[in-house]
């Protein structure tokens, strides 16, 4: 028996088949002390591209409220 492993957008849930159809965003998250050294959780994601779209116009969006609407985020 084997085991196929199918990629879906995170964001939507449509079936992403090739690779170049995958938008990644990883994010670093709860960093905290584990004894050792610093460290941090990583939450990897993945986009299709009308998702990854919509997530970088709303990045852009909040980008603007915080400089108050200056500057060309681009």
């Amino acid at each position: 028996m084997s085991i196929k492993e199918i990629h879906v957008c995170d964001g939507c849930g449509r079936e992403l088949k090739e690779n170049k159809e995958i938008y990644h965003l990883v994010l670093k998250t709860n960093r905290y002390n584990d004894s050792i050294e610093m460290t941090y959780d990583l939450e990897q994601l993945e986009f299709c591209l009308n998702c990854a779209r919509e997530i970088k116009q709303t990045l852009e969006r909040i980008a603007e409220k915080l400089d108050g609407g200056e500057g060309d985020h681009s």
